[in-house]
């Protein structure tokens, strides 16, 4: 095989493939990324680890079609150094690779491409259309929440409920670690084919690479459900993800129906307390104590060994009296993502969790869990 593709088309290839790749699997082939023609002016740059398969197509000048295999992160690190200008790559024997760029030369190791997993891109798939920029909110609104416990893989993704409406779809995100838990919501896109409803589990992995695979020119993505797998498709790139085998537990149950009082709180001066507060927490547990009373929210710390510190907020409260303890670091982390000026903080007692939403994101809703002062 021989062919010659821009520096920025392959730099982009194998930087989306990095994530992609099993750099520690006893099997070294996942490791590399399998190159193949599609004609005479097209190549094919495939990643997977199994779980995730990536499949990228790009323009280039086809002299001799055929397939190679070459380590990811090794050519990845050797194309991103050369100068702007033509690549060439050439399958030589024994598997190895030759790249050359202007004056340049570099020869790597492969491995044989009849070693590389086969995948299959089902027919008949039934696509709706969504925008890139909803699906790519929608992730960053609920990745952060998603647990890292591996003994609780039900946990270690998020759930992707999708429902047809007339002509579009409605997609809802939900994390969970346990302590805390993000809802995402959205309704636009083109319904197309899909229909009436379908959900997954998708793993933290393959949102990530689901992020790098949105960077593109076109404004929309296809999403489509077929037996265990999700594929996403836009102008480049195609990515089929297989859900994680896990049934999601009823986050319904945790998400406060009522609340005894909603606090309107400017998000700017919310996280500023929060963050003063905070350097005087207890590094083992970063608990900050609400106070809430007619007309204040007062935040407290104490250490031992440090000290104390005390905060007040004033704020649009007649009557409710509450004292609850919150983990900071959760907090800032919803206030982090929401994009809106103002939140609002929905508390009932010391024992329920608190509800934080913004009047500007209307699809979208944050619970943290209380923690005993």
């Amino acid at each position: 095989m021989e062919f010659t593709v821009s520096k920025l088309d392959l730099t982009q290839a194998l930087y989306k493939a990095q994530g992609v790749v099993d750099r520690k699997t006893a099997q070294n082939i996942l490791s590399h990324v399998l190159i193949e023609s599609t004609s005479s002016t097209g190549v094919r740059v495939v990643a997977t680890d199994y779980d995730v398969v990536l499949t990228g197509n790009y323009n280039a000048e086809v002299a001799v079609p055929g397939r190679m295999t070459v380590g990811a992160k090794h050519l990845f690190e050797v194309v991103k150094t050369l100068p702007d200008k033509p690549v060439h790559l050439t399958a030589l024997d024994n598997h190895w690779v030759e790249v050359r760029c202007g004056s340049s030369r570099f020869k790597l190791a492969g491995l044989p491409p009849g070693d590389f997993p086969e995948r299959t891109q089902p027919e008949g798939l039934k696509f709706f259309r969504i925008s890139k920029r909803i699906l790519s909110d929608l992730v960053d609104r609920t990745l952060f929440s998603v647990s890292h416990d591996e003994t609780r893989p039900s946990l270690n993704g998020v759930f992707l409920r999708v429902v047809r409406e007339e002509n579009e779809v409605r997609l809802t995100m939900v994390s969970t670690d346990g302590h805390r838990l993000s809802k995402a919501e959205a309704l636009g896109g083109d319904a197309g084919e899909f229909g009436p409803a379908a959900e997954a589990v998708i793993h933290t992995k393959a949102l990530n690479e689901l992020k790098r695979s949105l960077e593109g020119s076109e404004p929309d993505t296809q999403v489509a459900f077929h037996r265990g797998n999700v594929h996403f498709m836009n102008d480049e790139v195609t990515l089929q993800v297989r859900q994680l085998d896990e049934t999601f537990p009823d986050y319904t149950k945790v998400i406060p129906q009522r609340s005894s009082v909603r606090v309107p709180i400017p998000k700017a001066l919310f996280v500023a307390a929060i963050r003063r507060i905070a350097t005087l927490t207890s590094a083992k547990t970063n608990i900050i104590r609400f106070e809430l009373s007619p007309g204040r929210l007062v935040l407290s710390s104490s250490n031992p060994e440090m000290g104390e510190g005390r905060d007040e907020l004033v704020v649009e409260n007649e009557s409710a009296e509450i004292s609850v303890g919150f983990n900071f670091k959760y907090l800032l982390d919803v206030l982090g993502i929401i994009s809106g000026e103002n939140v609002h903080l929905s508390l009932s007692d010391q024992f329920s969790p608190g509800l934080v939403t913004s009047p500007d994101d209307a699809g979208s809703l944050f619970v943290v869990m209380p923690m005993r002062v």
